[in-house]
């Protein structure tokens, strides 16, 4: 076990590694969609009260993500991000930060350039279906996605984490990305109301939960 942690560090380049657990994978996953999305706080007057979300206000907070996706794959793939396919699909919303393309070989750009494509489809869906929502501020720069794995492992990694730097380091920033998505259609099946939502849905966790998972681990596992 000692000797397969020190070939791990050794491809990483970390000084140390430890063995990720359960509980820094859940931790992983529950910080990435809040680590990603520029966040302010919200004010109403006093008398303001929740108000009971309808289909389209579901897919509206889901469509978040997917522009984090569309962003990420399509900028570290391509070196461009979702304003040069589909401009309008961001109503007017602020380009993402830090996006650039990364070091990656021919099979694994390949691969990115599809999910980058699927991840427009996405968006095309939820635009076609509820009109869509503009862009919010999305941060992907590699020093965000250094604070995210710092938090994740419980240290600071030294050097820092840098997604864009090698495919490997890409590839495990982008494993995270799918279950994030699929665990929020997967909850929100319930509370749709309508039957053609709850199509749209399913489709979209069939998407999620696709080859994609079965790719990205075929690319860890060739390095």
């Amino acid at each position: 076990m000692q000797e397969g942690n020190k070939i791990l560090s050794n491809r990483f380049g970390y000084r140390k590694m430890a063995t990720p657990s359960t509980f820094c994978c859940a931790v992983l996953l529950f910080l990435f969609p809040l680590q990603f999305m520029a966040t302010t706080t919200p004010s109403c007057p006093g008398d303001c009260e929740p108000t009971d979300a309808d289909d389209n206000d579901r897919f509206h907070f889901a469509q978040n993500l997917e522009f984090l996706e569309a962003e990420f794959f399509l900028h570290g793939a391509l070196g461009k991000g979702l304003d040069a396919f589909e401009p309008e699909f961001a109503k007017g919303g602020p380009p993402p930060i830090g996006g650039r393309r990364a070091n990656l070989d021919h099979l694994t750009r390949r691969i990115i350039e599809e999910f980058g494509y699927q991840e427009i489809g996405h968006n095309r869906e939820i635009v076609r279906r509820t009109g869509g929502i503009p862009r919010s501020l999305i941060d992907i720069s590699s020093e965000n996605f250094a604070k995210l794995f710092d938090k994740a492992v419980g240290y600071n990694l030294d050097p820092p984490f840098d997604p864009y730097e090698d495919p490997i380091k890409y590839m495990l920033a982008v494993y995270a990305i799918p279950y994030v998505g699929l665990n929020g259609y997967v909850g929100t099946t319930p509370c749709l109301k309508k039957f053609a939502s709850k199509q749209v849905n399913k489709n979209l966790i069939l998407l999620k939960a696709d080859i994609k998972d079965i790719l990205i681990m075929f690319v860890i596992l060739q390095f």
